[in-house]
């Protein structure tokens, strides 16, 4: 792995999370020159341990991240590049330009890895207790809170939806709605109820007890609601500024559309992890970047190994699935297959 930044490759990653620093380990395996943009804002950084990882569990984000960094040490042609891009464009001739702190690097397939931001609750305190004893992915820490009283600091018709999922693992759960007027409507207020799922009309306004050892949740106007976990959920806002500026195709909540490859609307674009849709845990991130970092050389273009040529076609099964198929060629023999749903 190198660090200087090329001003040409065959590959930018963009994004140094667990899904792009996957995609980058795979094109290193491709021997595909590669640039990873890393600035830095991982979406868990701030919690204390990253849970579900095969054979790794639990480990920190902090040392899953270092260890996959230098896992590209053994790969030459991967360059790390802490920094931003702030600009991507696609040429008329398919080749794509990319501003990287005030340089211009250029690629010809491009895989976003840029994740999604969490808006996080304005209470006293959140800094101190975050990944500790608060949280914002029930599937990720909700068996940390097994037993415990659970405290769910959100706004929004999801976030009913949202408290129930703790009843998986938690003792009890109480909303707290950060607003004094009712919010919910009757019939969503009244299945709580039947799940004993207490909502209180308030504003939070801070953590009470040490990181660790949390008391509960002081609204405005005193009160203290009891508790020993915070979950909250406000907003997720995907970082999609670069897909947007090609264009690439958004969902409804403004991730990135892929196909089983990892593909986005735009040939040459790939995207993996929390920008796409789907679970969004650490281990499936990790699964999409491998899938995004092998499909540049599946889908065809330059590539350093003996193959003549990749042919792409679709089957039908007898079940009546659709299947993708890759066959991959030299000299006209079939040696490989790729399949897909």
């Amino acid at each position: 792995m190198a660090f200087d930044l090329p001003s040409a490759v065959d590959v930018l990653v963009v994004g140094g999370g667990p899904a792009g620093l996957s995609a980058a380990t795979w094109l290193g395996r491709y021997q595909r020159s590669t640039v990873v943009v890393d600035a830095g804002q991982q979406r868990n950084l701030s919690a204390e341990f990253a849970h579900g990882l095969l054979g790794r569990d639990p480990t920190t984000p902090g040392e899953l991240l270092a260890e996959a960094r230098a896992g590209l040490e053994q790969y030459p042609q991967v360059v790390l590049h802490h920094g931003r891009a702030t600009a991507l464009r696609r040429d008329e001739g398919g080749l794509f330009h990319a501003t990287v702190d005030g340089a211009e690097i250029s690629a010809e397939r491009v895989v976003l890895a840029t994740g999604v931001r969490d808006q996080v609750p304005e209470v006293a305190g959140f800094a101190d207790h975050y990944g500790i004893d608060v949280h914002h992915c029930p599937a990720c820490d909700g068996y940390a809170a097994r037993g415990q009283l659970v405290i769910i600091l959100g706004s929004g018709m999801h976030v009913p939806a949202y408290a129930a999922e703790l009843l998986d693992w938690a003792d009890s759960v109480r909303v707290v709605t950060g607003t004094t007027e009712p919010a919910f409507d009757e019939e969503q207020r009244a299945v709580l109820a039947d799940y004993g799922v207490e909502v209180v009309d308030g504003v939070a306004e801070a953590l009470i007890g040490a990181p660790g050892a949390l008391a509960g949740v002081q609204l405005a106007d005193g009160e203290l609601v009891e508790g020993d976990k915070v979950f909250f959920s406000y907003a997720h806002h995907p970082t999609n500024d670069l897909a947007r500026q090609l264009g690439c195709e958004l969902d409804h909540e403004g991730g990135i559309a892929v196909n089983g490859f990892q593909l986005t609307s735009v040939d040459g674009v790939y995207a993996a992890g929390d920008i796409t849709a789907g679970l969004q845990l650490v281990p499936i991130a990790i699964g999409k970047g491998a899938a995004a970092g092998g499909a540049p050389d599946h889908w065809g273009g330059p590539r350093p190994g003996p193959a003549d040529a990749l042919v792409h076609s679709a089957l039908t099964t007898t079940s009546g699935q659709r299947r993708n198929i890759l066959l991959l060629e030299r000299r006209g023999d079939t040696i490989g297959m790729i399949t897909g749903l």
